[in-house]
């Protein structure tokens, strides 16, 4: 358990779905609502990544789907709530990005069914049980959602759309008892930024120093940090807490770089 993961006693028991789950911040989302005794499941694409994290938790499952079928999303929702007994908290953390070069209509299509039709699917196929349980869903955004960001365009405007999303969400749902929220993380130190620094021919440490300059806290986000901000929201420690997009930036947003001295 991380120093920095929050315990919350009345998520004990609670039942959890987390897409990406296998690495980055959904990982460290399994591992801290682990932490709170949850019951959780991890979705993804490869089996032994799931299983290498599932097998680590007291009670994990490995779900496998394709964040992008919606027959994949049905039977997901439908096998979690079998392995779990129930579903209560949803957590969409899956697909950093497809990886389309370019911004023409294929790209901007695949990065919408990613993280908006893909999020809504699933969120739709759970329906049924988040309002029977009164059960709280957070979305993973990103701080590129509401900053320019050379190379992301069509990532931005889908992590944009997610957050309307979110915001639209929360005050459908508000009335059964659902809440939606979403994160907007900065910088996080992911596996993701691995193959970037191979790329770069650098090390990763100096890559990641690099891009904490851009962060007034002079650093980058573990993992762990973001998922402490997850538990809260998804607990009932944020009970009136819904339709918000959190930014978990390290000041990122600020328009820091512009004003260093």
């Amino acid at each position: 358990m991380s120093s920095t993961t929050p315990i919350i006693p009345d998520l004990k028991g609670k039942r959890v779905l987390i897409t990406g789950g296998s690495s980055g911040i959904g990982k460290a989302a399994a591992f801290s609502f682990d932490a709170n005794n949850c019951k959780v499941a991890i979705l993804g694409r490869r089996l032994e990544r799931l299983d290498a994290v599932s097998k680590q938790l007291k009670h994990g499952v490995s779900i496998v789907a394709d964040l992008t079928k919606e027959e994949d999303m049905k039977r997901a929702v439908k096998e979690t709530i079998e392995k779990l007994g129930g579903l209560d908290i949803l957590i969409n953390s899956g697909g950093a990005s497809t990886g389309l070069p370019g911004d023409d209509e294929a790209a901007f299509i695949a990065e919408f069914k990613l993280h908006v039709t893909g999020n809504l699917t699933l969120i739709k196929a759970a329906e049924e049980e988040l309002i029977k349980n009164k059960g709280s869903v957070v979305n993973i955004s990103s701080a590129i959602a509401i900053m320019p960001a050379v190379g992301f365009l069509t990532y931005g405007v889908a992590k944009a759309a997610q957050d309307k999303l979110t915001r639209d969400l929360a005050f459908q749902y508000a009335p059964k008892g659902v809440r939606f929220n979403s994160l907007l993380p900065g910088v996080i130190n992911t596996e993701l930024y691995d193959g970037m620094a191979e790329a770069k021919g650098v090390p990763k440490a100096d890559l990641m120093a690099g891009l904490g300059t851009t962060h007034p806290l002079g650093r980058v986000a573990e993992p762990e940090e973001v998922a402490a901000a997850i538990v809260f929201l998804a607990s009932n420690a944020a009970s009136f807490i819904t339709g918000v997009n959190l930014l978990v930036d390290g000041g990122m947003t600020l328009g820091y770089w512009f004003n260093k001295g």
